[in-house]
């Protein structure tokens, strides 16, 4: 698949659309891949841990679920 032949396929095709539904379920989608400014902040967050090396590892969480959620 080519992508840009792709994209200017489906720009063609919105270009010529009539039915407002579609349009509509068109915009929904975009909507629905773009992050939030609070999803954005967070992921900022881990990112800024991760350079300041504030992680964890995959045993080291394992233990502290262990540890929590033992029965005691």
């Amino acid at each position: 698949m080519n992508i840009d032949i792709e994209k200017k396929n489906i720009v063609q095709w919105v270009q010529n659309l009539t039915d407002e539904k579609i349009i509509e379920k068109i915009l929904a989608l975009k909507d629905n891949t773009q992050i939030s400014s609070f999803e954005k902040k967070l992921i900022d967050e881990g990112l800024r841990d991760i350079k300041e090396g504030n992680l964890y590892s995959h045993e080291e969480v394992k233990e502290s679920f262990k540890t929590r959620f033992s029965k005691k």
